[in-house]
């Protein structure tokens, strides 16, 4: 087996914890990144719905000026 000293392997386990958490907080900030682009989609898509309600409204009351003024 592998004789490690005992400042070797304390240098060994925090770098080990140093390292792991840069981890967590590189996807942690990942996270927050993903949350901030579902929010502006969830936006941008209930901004699209209104329009397209908007359009609808639009066409169906030339629809109905077009029946109205074909009697």
């Amino acid at each position: 087996m592998m004789n490690i000293g005992l400042w070797t392997g304390i240098v060994l386990i925090v770098a080990i914890g140093a390292v792991s958490e840069m981890y967590r907080a590189r996807v942690k900030s990942s996270s927050k990144e993903t949350d901030k682009l579902y929010e502006e989609i969830i936006d941008r898509l209930a901004r699209l719905e209104e329009r397209m309600a908007n359009v609808e409204t639009i066409l169906f009351e030339k629809e109905k000026a077009d029946k109205f003024n074909n009697l």
